[in-house]
């Protein structure tokens, strides 16, 4: 079995090239370059932009599984036009190269395309939130879920979606989990909301396997998957473990939502007015946006018995377990990092 893998030098899709390798799949990636800080040597690289036509039928010939977890994700600053370029036009040269070569196709979507409801146990009959302009990313995302299930449902090849949570695990250096992280043990870290609202979390082991799955599973086409760990969290708990594997007091304070999101949005027009002025400084990247407000206080989880039912779907990892181990991953990350 030959598979080709999107995104494979990011957090999920690095995990998900290693363990089809594992399992004995020819594993191909499409990457924009090389990287230098990558062992790919297992694979067959292709380098070429997600764009590109000719790269999507140069990267998909003769496999008989595409994995496209590549995307442009929230980046400050990048116009809407790049997003849809890479997210949507890309997507859809995939899976036009995919349906001629006759291979099934996994596409990596995100419980974003359902926005911040504020409500529990969504499943996937939830509908898009398309309308949702403030988040390029996540508009995008909902675009090329919809086309791919179209895809699907029309029996032009084999397409299915598997909707990710926030994941987390060894190896993510810059997810929101492991900014947690860090930012409890340095003391930075301040609790926006009264914390008692939930989230939904997946470990990376748990993820990809659910990807592997729906990539196997015949009663998948046309169909969508939410993928995420054994049950929510609420963000009160989440930060007490963390505390807890860091041996740290928890933060004594928390933040007032209204007075968080007064400070995202002053913080988006700064970096707004920053990148009409050609500023440098302060970074790429906004320390706090609405949107990341919405990611820690808004009350939200998912149903994922249809993964269960369909796919044969089990997730393993407990919060005990995977925040152990990403504890333990960060300490070393960081050690080599100072």
């Amino acid at each position: 079995m030959k598979a080709l893998v999107t995104g494979a030098t990011g957090f999920i899709g690095n995990h998900l090239a290693r363990t089809l390798h594992e399992r004995g799949y020819e594993v191909r990636v499409l990457v924009r370059k090389r990287p230098q800080d990558l062992d790919f040597s297992a694979y067959d690289v292709v380098c070429g932009d997600l764009a590109d036509a000719q790269a999507a039928k140069n990267a998909v010939a003769g496999v008989d599984v595409v994995f496209h977890l590549a995307a442009i994700r929230d980046r400050w600053g990048i116009p809407y036009a790049d997003y849809y370029r890479t997210n949507v036009d890309g997507t859809r040269f995939l899976l036009d190269t995919a349906e001629t070569q006759g291979a099934r196709f996994v596409y990596c979507s995100s419980v974003g395309v359902m926005g911040h409801p504020g409500k529990l146990n969504i499943d996937e009959t939830f509908p898009y939130a398309f309308s949702d302009g403030k988040y390029n990313y996540s508009h995008t995302k909902a675009l090329a879920d919809e086309m791919t299930l179209d895809y699907g449902a029309q029996e032009r090849l084999f397409a299915t979606v598997v909707r990710a949570v926030i994941t987390y695990g060894p190896g993510d250096t810059w997810g929101m989990v492991t900014r947690l992280i860090d930012m409890v043990a340095h003391g930075r870290f301040l609790p926006v909301g009264d914390g008692r609202n939930h989230m939904h979390l997946a470990y990376i082991s748990d993820l990809v396997e659910g990807f592997i799955l729906a990539s196997t599973n015949d009663q998948a086409n046309g169909r969508a998957y939410i993928v995420a760990g054994p049950a929510p969290i609420t963000l009160d708990e989440l930060v007490n473990k963390v505390c807890h594997l860091l041996q740290v007091a928890p933060p004594k304070w928390h933040v007032p939502t209204r007075i968080a999101h007064t400070a995202g949005l002053s913080m988006e027009m700064l970096y707004t007015l920053k990148q009409k002025m050609n500023i440098q400084a302060m970074g790429d990247v906004p320390f706090i946006t609405r949107d990341k407000v919405d990611t820690l206080t808004i009350n939200r989880s998912f149903n994922i018995q249809r993964a269960k039912t369909e796919l044969g779907y089990k997730p393993q990892v407990s919060y005990d377990e995977g925040l152990r181990l990403t504890v333990d991953w960060w300490r070393e990350w960081r050690t080599h990092q100072e």
